[in-house]
């Protein structure tokens, strides 16, 4: 589930968290370089800044968790 524009930390930007080795192309659900699953990967573009940056959110949520 996507957090809500109200709910995301202003810090959380909409840019890309691709750093160019996806793993997706490997039959990978979820990238292990980003950590965006297949359809956030082919839909980035289409997306919203609100829903690129609740897509960070949950990522950041995800990095922090796994420390």
């Amino acid at each position: 589930m996507l957090a809500t524009a109200s709910h995301i930390s202003p810090e959380i930007t909409s840019a890309s968290p691709c750093i160019g080795h996806c793993s997706t192309v490997l039959g990978d659900e979820v990238c292990r370089s980003c950590l965006r699953t297949f359809d956030e990967i082919t839909r980035w573009v289409e997306m919203s800044d609100d829903q690129r940056r609740a897509v960070n959110q949950r990522i950041a949520i995800l990095q922090t968790n796994k420390h």
